[in-house]
Protein backbone atom coordinates (compact mmCIF):
# COMPACT_ATOMS: atom_id res chain seq x y z
CA UNK A 1 0.00 0.00 0.00
CA UNK A 2 2.89 2.32 0.65
CA UNK A 3 3.72 2.54 -3.03
CA UNK A 4 0.39 4.25 -3.75
CA UNK A 5 1.32 7.06 -1.44
CA UNK A 6 4.88 7.30 -2.72
CA UNK A 7 5.54 10.70 -4.28
CA UNK A 8 7.37 9.27 -7.28
CA UNK A 9 4.55 6.80 -7.90
CA UNK A 10 1.94 9.58 -7.79
CA UNK A 11 3.93 11.72 -10.22
CA UNK A 12 4.45 8.80 -12.57
CA UNK A 13 0.74 7.86 -12.60
CA UNK A 14 -0.89 11.25 -12.23
CA UNK A 15 -2.79 10.92 -15.53
CA UNK A 16 -4.41 7.65 -14.43
CA UNK A 17 -5.23 9.10 -11.04
CA UNK A 18 -6.85 12.20 -12.59
CA UNK A 19 -8.95 10.07 -14.92
CA UNK A 20 -10.08 7.90 -12.03
CA UNK A 21 -11.00 11.02 -10.02
CA UNK A 22 -13.00 12.45 -12.94
CA UNK A 23 -14.88 9.16 -13.43
CA UNK A 24 -15.66 8.99 -9.71
CA UNK A 25 -16.93 12.59 -9.75
CA UNK A 26 -19.17 11.84 -12.76
CA UNK A 27 -20.59 8.75 -11.03
CA UNK A 28 -21.26 10.64 -7.81
CA UNK A 29 -22.94 13.52 -9.71
CA UNK A 30 -25.14 11.08 -11.63
CA UNK A 31 -26.21 9.36 -8.40
CA UNK A 32 -27.09 12.70 -6.78
CA UNK A 33 -29.13 13.86 -9.81
CA UNK A 34 -30.92 10.50 -10.04
CA UNK A 35 -31.78 10.62 -6.34
CA UNK A 36 -33.25 14.13 -6.64
CA UNK A 37 -35.48 13.20 -9.57
CA UNK A 38 -36.58 9.81 -8.25
CA UNK A 39 -39.76 11.19 -6.57
CA UNK A 40 -42.33 9.17 -8.57
CA UNK A 41 -43.47 12.35 -10.25
CA UNK A 42 -44.48 14.03 -6.99
CA UNK A 43 -43.84 17.72 -6.58
CA UNK A 44 -41.99 18.87 -3.53
CA UNK A 45 -44.29 21.07 -1.46
CA UNK A 46 -42.74 23.61 0.90
CA UNK A 47 -43.42 22.91 4.55
CA UNK A 48 -46.59 24.58 5.76
CA UNK A 49 -48.22 24.88 2.30
CA UNK A 50 -50.84 22.19 2.94
CA UNK A 51 -51.78 23.77 6.21
CA UNK A 52 -52.08 27.14 4.52
CA UNK A 53 -54.41 25.79 1.82
CA UNK A 54 -56.49 23.93 4.39
CA UNK A 55 -56.68 27.04 6.51
CA UNK A 56 -57.89 29.04 3.50
CA UNK A 57 -60.67 26.54 2.78
CA UNK A 58 -61.76 26.64 6.41
CA UNK A 59 -61.77 30.43 6.32
CA UNK A 60 -64.03 30.42 3.24
CA UNK A 61 -66.36 27.97 4.94
CA UNK A 62 -66.48 30.08 8.08
CA UNK A 63 -67.16 33.20 6.01
CA UNK A 64 -70.12 31.54 4.25
CA UNK A 65 -71.62 30.36 7.52
CA UNK A 66 -71.28 33.78 9.13
CA UNK A 67 -73.98 35.36 6.93
CA UNK A 68 -77.70 35.49 7.74
CA UNK A 69 -80.06 36.24 4.85
CA UNK A 70 -83.27 37.87 6.13
CA UNK A 71 -86.46 39.00 4.37
CA UNK A 72 -87.82 42.30 5.74
CA UNK A 73 -91.29 43.46 4.66
CA UNK A 74 -94.19 45.63 5.77
CA UNK A 75 -93.72 49.18 7.02
CA UNK A 76 -90.05 49.67 6.22
CA UNK A 77 -88.65 52.15 3.73
CA UNK A 78 -87.31 49.52 1.32
CA UNK A 79 -88.83 46.04 1.82
CA UNK A 80 -86.13 43.66 0.69
CA UNK A 81 -83.92 40.65 1.40
CA UNK A 82 -80.85 41.74 3.34
CA UNK A 83 -77.58 40.06 4.30
CA UNK A 84 -76.37 40.44 7.85
CA UNK A 85 -73.63 39.04 10.04
CA UNK A 86 -74.70 36.15 12.23
CA UNK A 87 -75.61 37.49 15.63
CA UNK A 88 -77.21 40.66 14.23
CA UNK A 89 -80.43 41.95 15.77
CA UNK A 90 -83.88 42.52 14.28
CA UNK A 91 -83.18 46.24 14.54
CA UNK A 92 -80.13 45.76 12.29
CA UNK A 93 -82.32 44.04 9.69
CA UNK A 94 -84.86 46.87 9.81
CA UNK A 95 -82.12 49.48 9.42
CA UNK A 96 -80.64 47.54 6.49
CA UNK A 97 -84.06 47.81 4.81
CA UNK A 98 -84.02 51.59 5.14
CA UNK A 99 -85.55 51.86 8.59
CA UNK A 100 -89.17 52.12 9.72
CA UNK A 101 -91.84 54.21 8.02
CA UNK A 102 -93.82 56.73 10.10
CA UNK A 103 -96.85 54.39 10.17
CA UNK A 104 -94.95 51.35 11.45
CA UNK A 105 -96.30 49.57 14.51
CA UNK A 106 -93.36 48.11 16.41
CA UNK A 107 -95.15 47.59 19.71
CA UNK A 108 -95.08 43.81 19.31
CA UNK A 109 -91.56 43.50 17.85
CA UNK A 110 -88.57 42.77 20.02
CA UNK A 111 -85.93 44.65 18.06
CA UNK A 112 -83.19 43.35 20.36
CA UNK A 113 -83.83 39.72 19.38
CA UNK A 114 -81.20 38.02 17.20
CA UNK A 115 -82.01 37.11 13.61
CA UNK A 116 -81.48 33.68 12.06
CA UNK A 117 -80.70 32.76 8.49
CA UNK A 118 -83.99 32.53 6.58
CA UNK A 119 -86.02 34.74 8.94
CA UNK A 120 -89.03 36.63 7.59
CA UNK A 121 -89.68 39.89 9.47
CA UNK A 122 -93.02 41.62 8.97
CA UNK A 123 -93.68 45.11 10.38
CA UNK A 124 -97.41 45.98 10.35
CA UNK A 125 -99.04 49.36 9.90
CA UNK A 126 -100.63 51.14 12.86
CA UNK A 127 -104.36 50.57 13.01
CA UNK A 128 -104.33 47.86 10.32
CA UNK A 129 -105.15 45.09 12.75
CA UNK A 130 -102.28 43.04 11.33
CA UNK A 131 -99.84 41.34 13.67
CA UNK A 132 -96.10 41.77 13.66
CA UNK A 133 -94.23 38.53 13.08
CA UNK A 134 -90.77 37.04 12.82
CA UNK A 135 -91.03 33.64 11.19
CA UNK A 136 -88.65 31.09 9.76
CA UNK A 137 -89.78 28.51 7.21
CA UNK A 138 -86.95 26.14 8.16
CA UNK A 139 -88.14 25.64 11.73
CA UNK A 140 -91.75 26.83 11.31
CA UNK A 141 -91.49 29.00 14.40
CA UNK A 142 -92.34 32.65 14.87
CA UNK A 143 -92.25 35.34 17.50
CA UNK A 144 -94.22 38.50 18.08
CA UNK A 145 -97.92 39.15 18.42
CA UNK A 146 -99.68 36.16 16.95
CA UNK A 147 -96.56 33.89 16.93
CA UNK A 148 -97.20 30.16 16.18
CA UNK A 149 -99.64 28.62 13.74
CA UNK A 150 -102.65 28.68 16.06
CA UNK A 151 -103.21 31.18 18.86
CA UNK A 152 -106.32 32.12 20.82
CA UNK A 153 -108.30 29.57 18.86
CA UNK A 154 -107.48 31.20 15.50
CA UNK A 155 -105.19 30.07 12.71
CA UNK A 156 -102.48 32.61 11.91
CA UNK A 157 -102.40 32.53 8.11
CA UNK A 158 -98.92 34.07 8.13
CA UNK A 159 -97.26 31.36 10.19
CA UNK A 160 -99.50 28.26 10.06
CA UNK A 161 -98.14 25.16 8.34
CA UNK A 162 -100.10 23.05 5.88
CA UNK A 163 -101.70 20.84 8.55
CA UNK A 164 -102.85 23.84 10.59
CA UNK A 165 -104.27 25.60 7.53
CA UNK A 166 -106.27 22.51 6.66
CA UNK A 167 -108.22 22.83 9.91
CA UNK A 168 -110.01 25.78 8.26
CA UNK A 169 -113.35 25.25 6.52
CA UNK A 170 -112.88 24.88 2.78
CA UNK A 171 -109.10 24.43 2.92
CA UNK A 172 -107.57 21.17 1.72
CA UNK A 173 -103.96 20.23 0.88
CA UNK A 174 -104.02 22.05 -2.49
CA UNK A 175 -105.33 25.37 -1.15
CA UNK A 176 -103.08 25.15 1.93
CA UNK A 177 -100.13 24.81 -0.45
CA UNK A 178 -101.30 27.87 -2.40
CA UNK A 179 -101.57 29.92 0.80
CA UNK A 180 -98.00 29.02 1.78
CA UNK A 181 -96.71 29.67 -1.74
CA UNK A 182 -98.50 33.03 -1.86
CA UNK A 183 -96.97 34.33 1.37
CA UNK A 184 -93.51 33.08 0.39
CA UNK A 185 -93.74 35.00 -2.88
CA UNK A 186 -95.55 38.12 -1.66
CA UNK A 187 -94.78 38.34 2.03
CA UNK A 188 -97.16 38.09 4.96
CA UNK A 189 -100.85 38.86 4.65
CA UNK A 190 -101.53 42.36 6.02
CA UNK A 191 -105.08 41.55 7.09
CA UNK A 192 -107.24 38.39 7.17
CA UNK A 193 -109.31 39.27 4.09
CA UNK A 194 -106.12 39.37 2.00
CA UNK A 195 -106.36 35.59 1.93
CA UNK A 196 -108.93 36.07 -0.84
CA UNK A 197 -105.98 36.92 -3.09
CA UNK A 198 -105.12 33.21 -3.03
CA UNK A 199 -106.54 31.26 -5.96
CA UNK A 200 -109.44 29.09 -4.83
CA UNK A 201 -110.55 31.29 -1.92
CA UNK A 202 -113.52 33.47 -2.84
CA UNK A 203 -116.01 35.49 -0.82
CA UNK A 204 -118.05 32.44 0.19
CA UNK A 205 -115.05 30.49 1.45
CA UNK A 206 -113.73 33.53 3.25
CA UNK A 207 -117.07 34.08 5.02
CA UNK A 208 -116.84 30.52 6.40
CA UNK A 209 -113.30 30.99 7.75
CA UNK A 210 -113.03 34.66 8.64
CA UNK A 211 -113.82 34.13 12.32
CA UNK A 212 -111.17 31.42 12.57
CA UNK A 213 -108.17 33.22 11.07
CA UNK A 214 -105.78 35.97 12.09
CA UNK A 215 -102.62 37.65 10.78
Amino acid sequence: MKKYFNKEYLLANKDKILKAAVIAAVIITALVVFGMNNGDGEELVPAGTSAAVSGSDEADSEEDSSIAVVDVSGCVVSPMVVELKKGSRINDAIEAAGGLTKDADISAINRAAKVKDGDKIFVPEKGSGASASVSNVSDDKSSGSGGGGIANGRVNINTADSAELQTLTGVGPAIAGRIIAYREQNGNFSKPEDIKNVSGIGDKTYEKMKDDIST
